[in-house]
C-alpha cells in the first residue's frame, strides 16, 4: 500500500446526482490517497454541481468559506408535491391548476407566478425539509427520514439575494419554472420551491438543482470525479488549487518579513503600524483580514481593543 500523501489544496468537484457530499469527499480521499479532507457546504444527494473540497492542511481554511454565498440553477414544478421535495420521493399531493386557473396563472407572461417567485427575495424564514442534508445530532436529516424517524428541524433565517427567472412552460397540467437563485449559506432551494408552491396554493417540488457558484469558485472551474482520477493517474495535478484561493473573499494586506515572523510567534502588534494598510476594513466590527508576505499566507488577523489600546491579533496562523 502506498504511503498516505501529505499534499494540500482545494479541489473543485462537479458532484454527480445521487451521491452524497460525504461520499464525494471519501472518493477524493481515496483518489488522492490522503487522510484529511472536508467540504465547504453540503449538497443534497439529488443535487449536482460545485462541491468545494479542502484536502490536507487546506482543511484549516474551511471555516473561512462557511459563510460564502451560493448560486443555484433550479427547476420548480408547480402543481405537484413529493414526499422529499424533489424527484426521489413519491407524489403525495399538490393541485394541478384547472383550465381557468391555468389561464389566470399564464396571464401577462405568468405574471402571478413571477410575482410569487420574486416575493421570496430578501430575508426569509425557512424550515428545511426532513429529507435535507442538514445535520441533526451529527447525522443528516434524510438519514432519520428514510428510517421513518421523526426529528424536529428548527426554522432558520436565510437571505435570497436575487432570483433570475428563465423559461416557464406548461407540462401536462403543471407549470415548470426555471430559475437561478443567488442566496446566503444554509438556504434550501427545495424548501424555497415548496414555499412558492404553497404561496400560490398549488404546491410545488424541485425537479432539478445544480450549484453554479460557491463564494468565488464557479462550476466552470470544477472537474468530475472521473476526470480527477484520470488526471491523478497521469500525474497531472492541475485540478488542485492553492489553499490561498479559498481565502480570496477576504481583504488582504502585505506585511514585512519581520511582521510575518512576529505574527507567527503570536506577538501582539500595535494597530498604528497597520492603520494605513487596513484602510476601511477596520471600521467593520470583527472584520478579518488576510496578511500576506511575498505571496505566502501569514495569518488571518483582526483588531482588538485592550485597555484602551488597539492591537492586531492573529486568529489563524499559517506556517
Amino acid at each position: 500500500m502506498n504511503p498516505v500523501s501529505d499534499r494540500s489544496g482545494i479541489v473543485l468537484v462537479d458532484k454527480p446526482e445521487g451521491m452524497s457530499s460525504f461520499a464525494v469527499v471519501s472518493r477524493i480521499r481515496k483518489i488522492l490517497n490522503i487522510k484529511k479532507a472536508g467540504h465547504a457546504g453540503t449538497l443534497d444527494p439529488f443535487a449536482t454541481g460545485l462541491l468545494v473540497i479542502a484536502v490536507g492542511r487546506a482543511t484549516r481554511v474551511l471555516r473561512y468559506m462557511e459563510n460564502d454565498s451560493k448560486v443555484y440553477r433550479a427547476v420548480m414544478v408547480l402543481g405537484t408535491i413529493t414526499s422529499t421535495g424533489d424527484t426521489e420521493g413519491e407524489i403525495i399531493g399538490g393541485k394541478k391548476p384547472d383550465e381557468s386557473e391555468l389561464s389566470a396563472l399564464s396571464e401577462g407572461d405568468f405574471g402571478k407566478v413571477r410575482e410569487a417567485v420574486m416575493s421570496m427575495v430578501g430575508q426569509i424564514t425557512q424550515v428545511p425539509s426532513s429529507y435535507s442534508a442538514i445535520k441533526i445530532a451529527g447525522r443528516p436529516a434524510y438519514d432519520y427520514a428514510r428510517k421513518g424517524q421523526e426529528v424536529k428541524i428548527p426554522a432558520r433565517q436565510v437571505t435570497i439575494h436575487d432570483i433570475t427567472i428563465g423559461k416557464i412552460t406548461v407540462e401536462e397540467g403543471t407549470i415548470a419554472v426555471e430559475m437561478t437563485v443567488s442566496c446566503s449559506k444554509g438556504t434550501y432551494i427545495r424548501t424555497l420551491c415548496e414555499d412558492i408552491g404553497n404561496a400560490l396554493g398549488f404546491g410545488a417540488y424541485c425537479r432539478s438543482l445544480r450549484r453554479l457558484r460557491s463564494g468565488e469558485f464557479t462550476i466552470d472551474e470544477a472537474c468530475t470525479l472521473e476526470k480527477i482520477e484520470e488526471m491523478e493517474r497521469s500525474g497531472n495535478t492541475s485540478y488542485a488549487r492553492d489553499e490561498a484561493e479559498a481565502m480570496r473573499t477576504l481583504p488582504r494586506i502585505e506585511v514585512t518579513k519581520k511582521e510575518a515572523q512576529d505574527m507567527r510567534n503570536g506577538k501582539k502588534l500595535d494597530f498604528s503600524c497597520f492603520k494605513d494598510r487596513m484602510g476601511s476594513v477596520g471600521a467593520v466590527e470583527n472584520a478579518r483580514v488576510l496578511a500576506m508576505c511575498g505571496g505566502q499566507m501569514v495569518a488571518v488577523i483582526y483588531e482588538e481593543e485592550t485597555d484602551g489600546t488597539i492591537l492586531i491579533r492573529e486568529e489563524r496562523v499559517f506556517t
